[in-house]
């Protein structure tokens, strides 16, 4: 059996017994949110590591801008001096990446686990399960062209992803505006746009990985927000 199967039949033995325990109050859906939840908080003790780094980083600005201003004209000479700065400090610079590069291979099992009709060659027992009578397995292009009760648990957590995504769209400009000099061009559109393009992976996603990657970006929104609360999100005024 392929690993990756193996990891998805691990966890959907145990998604199946957490189900059971919380059918009083959603079953399947319950388990994928519980342990969408429980998977970020053991997963939280990194990010707040990547958080102090960025702090940390912060902290470092007017110590870089007389190297921005000297290096001007000689990128590798400024990325030299600036990775020095960083190791004198100590700062590594891919600090930042640690839950990310956690998390990847937790959520392609999840991801697998929650796409997969069949799981070890038996059909998927997580996804026969419903959320308000619309299947897990359900997919939203397939629903729309059929326009069943699934459509409106669809509409309703796109809404909700797009109110989030919103939220971290809006306070990716806030910091934007704080860079010295401020991005132009791709740079600048690319955090304002990124947060939106879970939009498009839930549109091709069953209704099952929709409800965990709701849950896992509003769970990214909140946690940034109390962990950066303190970080200056808009320019200082002027004087």
């Amino acid at each position: 059996m392929h690993p990756i199967d193996s990891a998805a039949q691990a966890a959907q033995n145990l998604l199946v017994h957490l189900a059971a325990l919380l059918t009083p109050v959603g079953g399947t859906a319950a388990a994928i949110v519980l342990a969408t939840v429980l998977l970020r908080l053991a997963l939280h003790p990194l990010t707040r590591s990547a958080v102090r780094t960025e702090r940390a980083k912060a902290a470092l600005a007017p110590k870089l801008a007389p190297l921005r201003k000297k290096y001007a004209d000689d990128p590798t000479t400024l990325m030299e001096k600036t990775l020095e700065l960083h190791r004198v400090e100590g700062i590594s610079p891919f600090a930042g990446f640690l839950p990310l590069l956690a998390q990847t291979p937790f959520f392609i099992v999840l991801f697998h686990l929650y796409n997969s009709s069949t799981i070890g060659g038996r059909p998927n027992a997580l996804l026969s399960d419903t959320l308000f009578g619309a299947p897990l397995s359900a997919r939203f292009l397939a629903q729309f062209s059929a326009l069943g009760v699934s459509i409106w648990i669809f509409a309703g957590l796109f809404a909700a992803l797009a109110s989030v995504a919103w939220l971290m769209s809006r306070r990716s400009a806030r910091l934007l505006s704080l860079a010295d000099p401020p991005p132009t061009g791709l740079l600048a559109a690319l955090p304002r746009v990124l947060p939106f393009t879970v939009l498009i992976s839930a549109i091709w996603l069953p209704l099952a990985a929709v409800l965990a990657l709701l849950t896992t970006t509003a769970w990214t929104a909140a946690e940034n927000t109390l962990l950066k609360r303190g970080m200056p999100t808009a320019p200082p005024a002027r004087r």
